[in-house]
């Protein structure tokens, strides 16, 4: 009376199994290393590297820490280390850290600038624009 049990692979083995498995490791896979690698596609953006000037109406609608190059003039100082700011397509309130402004040469309200930083968004108060460098353009 000999019984014979042949042994059956995993549920988990089956040939049509191993396809749809195999192509969702790949795809896990795949979208790992994508996230992972997007840090490497970001851009220099300190000094000496060339920005796309954006206006005040464009900036406002950036999201947050975006950076922004604007151009135009600092037409009020509004408290300290912020100012407003003006350019073709409206205003909008800065904040430059007395060590960011140029200390060879006075800044007015002709003065043009050309301003970099990030773009700051707030909840319960308007966007505004946190300075990391000022470069004086000329004068209007």
């Amino acid at each position: 009376m000999g019984v014979k049990v042949e042994a059956k692979e995993a549920v988990g083995t089956y040939p049509c199994m191993e396809n749809t498995m195999n192509r969702r490791l790949t795809l896990l896979i795949a979208t790992s290393l994508s996230l992972l690698s997007a840090g490497a596609f970001a851009q220099y953006t300190g000094p000496g590297a060339t920005h796309a000037v954006t206006t005040v109406a464009e900036a406002r609608d950036q999201r947050d820490d975006q950076p922004v190059v604007l151009r135009g003039t600092l037409v009020a100082r509004i408290g300290h280390q912020r100012y407003r700011f003006k350019d073709a397509t409206g205003e909008i309130d800065v904040e430059i850290d007395d060590k960011d402004l140029p200390s060879h040469q006075a800044v007015s309200a002709t003065t043009v600038v050309e301003l970099h930083g990030e773009v700051d968004t707030h909840r319960f108060k308007p966007t505004d624009i946190d300075v990391d460098h000022v470069r004086i353009v000329g004068t209007r």
